[in-house]
């Protein structure tokens, strides 16, 4: 048997709330079911499954949920059994078994993503960005009615609410994005859910399970720097914060480094748990950029690089030998000028001191 999601519920209401502003919102829950033996409900907010409770006449031994191609069973709390967030776009179908008076009793429900097909958005995908902020994006969906407005609901794995927002109108609604800026209540796993409303009808929602882990994408190294000699540069930075715990196996890092000599080409290396780098001197002595990015050895993602770090000038030294005789001509007027000294005072030697006529 069917279940009316929050779409349908919003339609028959949008006549009454449409000069109202509206809260972001969720899948609401389904309609009671119309045996009034076990008078089952589903709401898809709270993944919370409920049935009647009548003193003695009622018994169940379990409920279950298949979602996503997965069939989880419960056992009940009192007149309830409550499920771990799981997607729902697709669909899920519901189960309770037990007796009634005794007898054997079972029932099925079907929760389905109400809305025209393509009217939800798609493409959702969220980040965890500097350590302290969640970004999501999502695109229209292709099918969207013209006048659809999406919200978006991010709950942690408990089913508490984390952020809220819904994506202000405007005229390019091709990519809409949401951001949650407080996520002291975000644990290891997170629900995101987009909804969707418009005047011409049921808008399906979209929602994805996510792990916080795998969704942070790193800020750029910090404390850059470069020092060279003569053969060889060095160059250290320190790990970008995070929001989920790594160690220093987790990172990676990638070095370019250019010099400002004529058909220079940038150079990479990727190094892991390490932060620092030695690689020899470019034969030009020029000037010499670098920059480092991080990565998460468990993804493909990549940070930003870092602000270009330069040492040196844009002008190059005089060639060797020219840069040697500069020193050495030094050495040879400061010889020049002490031999001449020296000859000075051998020349015009001791002064010769009077005898004392009385002596």
């Amino acid at each position: 048997m069917g279940i009316i999601p929050l779409a349908h519920l919003a339609l028959l209401c949008s006549t009454l709330m449409l000069a109202a502003p509206r809260a972001p919102a969720t899948p609401a829950p389904t309609t009671p079911d119309p045996d009034p033996t076990f008078n089952v409900t589903f709401d898809p907010a709270t993944w919370t499954l409920t049935w009647a409770c009548i003193a003695g006449n009622i018994k169940v031994m379990w409920c279950a949920m298949t979602a996503t191609q997965r069939r989880v069973l419960r056992q009940p709390r009192g007149c309830h059994c409550r499920f771990q967030p799981v997607e729902l776009h697709h669909g899920a179908t519901l189960e309770v078994n037990g007796t009634v008076r005794g007898a054997p009793a079972s029932r099925r429900l079907s929760f389905v993503n109400s809305g025209a097909a393509g009217s939800g958005a798609k493409d959702l995908t969220c980040e965890i960005r500097e350590a302290r902020f969640l970004s999501c994006e999502w695109q229209v969906g292709p099918a969207a009615p013209e006048d659809v407005r999406y919200s978006l609901r991010v709950l942690n794995s408990t089913g508490h609410d984390v952020a809220r927002c819904s994506a202000p109108p405007g005229d390019d609604l091709i990519t809409t994005r949401c951001q949650a800026d407080d996520l002291s209540l975000l644990g290891s796993r997170a629900y995101v859910v987009v909804t969707g409303r418009s005047q011409a009808g049921p808008v399906r929602f979209l929602d994805a399970m996510v792990t916080t882990k795998l969704i942070e994408r790193l800020g750029p190294p910090l404390n850059v720097t470069m020092s060279c000699n003569s053969s060889h540069c060095a160059v250290q930075w320190s790990p970008p914060p995070t929001w989920a715990p790594m160690t220093p196996r987790d990172f990676r890092f990638e070095v370019e480094w250019q010099s400002a000599g004529p058909g220079s080409v940038p150079r990479k290396v990727r190094i892991e748990e390490e932060t620092s780098l030695a690689f020899p001197s470019p034969a030009s002595r020029g000037r010499l950029a670098v920059r480092v990015r991080a990565g998460d050895v468990r993804s493909a993602r990549w940070s930003d690089w870092s602000p270009a770090l330069e040492l040196g000038s844009e002008d190059a030294p005089p060639p060797g030998p020219l840069a040697y005789a500069v020193p050495a001509c030094a050495v040879l007027l400061c010889a020049f000028a002490l031999g001449a000294a020296c000859r000075r005072f051998v020349t015009s030697g001791p002064r010769s001191v009077p005898a004392d006529p009385q002596k």
